[in-house]
């Protein structure tokens, strides 16, 4: 099995004592223990592009900038233990930034390599639906606009994974779950957000719903650059 599978199973893994430390005071251990899974599954894009048997192009270096801005925002959100509850909302807008380039990246890419099949455009709406649902529940004010934005872009990545499942072959068995999980996992961490903006204290089951599927969605693209 080639080193960037290792890389990518052990960023997945690390996921779960990141999600355990999370509901703890433990910051500093559960900072660390998420910037080494955003740092495994960034160096597996890069091992899996150095070991291709096909010359490096362009959506490689696109690929691999979608996976450095993860990083970056997996390091920007996880400061938000140690900022004051006022600077929040700010953490979060800087940290969702750069993961939405990263999605970006992602979707220019495997937009790309094959037409889409026009019967997965409903999937555009399914989350956009899902926030204005959510918006009836905890009123999103101000932030309404920016997660139908945000929610729209999920739903996209989830109809362009999908789109190249469906081809078949490597690259399309490895893109058959992370729009999903990325879907999945942003869906958690909003709805984690608001119960502890409302009791004051989040869930430790929905930190694993949030990281695991994340983790390994990035962890899922990193290897899909060795048959880009």
């Amino acid at each position: 099995m080639p080193l960037y599978y290792f890389l990518a199973i052990g960023c997945a893994l690390m996921s779960i004592p990141t999600a355990a430390l999370s509901s703890t005071r433990h910051k500093v251990p559960r900072l660390i223990c998420k910037m080494i899974a955003a740092t495994l599954f960034l160096t597996a894009g890069f091992v899996a592009a150095t070991q291709r048997s096909e010359a490096w192009s362009t959506a490689v270096t696109v690929m691999l900038i979608g996976l450095g801005l993860g990083w970056l925002g997996d390091l920007l959100l996880g400061l938000d233990p140690f900022v004051r509850p006022e600077l929040k909302n700010k953490i979060l807008i800087s940290g969702g930034i750069p993961f939405f380039l990263g999605h970006v990246a992602y979707i220019v890419v495997l937009a790309a390599i094959a037409p889409l099949n026009l019967l997965l455009l409903p999937l555009l709406l399914l989350l956009p639906i899902l926030i204005l649902i959510m918006h009836r529940v905890f009123d999103l004010e101000k932030m309404l606009l920016p997660f139908l934005g945000y929610s729209l872009m999920l739903g996209a990545m989830m109809m362009f994974t999908i789109n190249i499942a469906m081809l078949g072959g490597p690259l399309g068995r490895l893109m058959i779950l992370p729009g999903v999980l990325f879907a999945i996992s942003d869906s958690v961490l909003f709805l984690n957000k608001k119960i502890r903006e409302k009791r004051g204290q989040s869930m430790p089951s929905l930190h694993f719903a949030c990281l695991i599927p994340y983790f390994t969605a990035q962890a899922l693209f990193a290897v899909s650059v060795a048959y880009m």
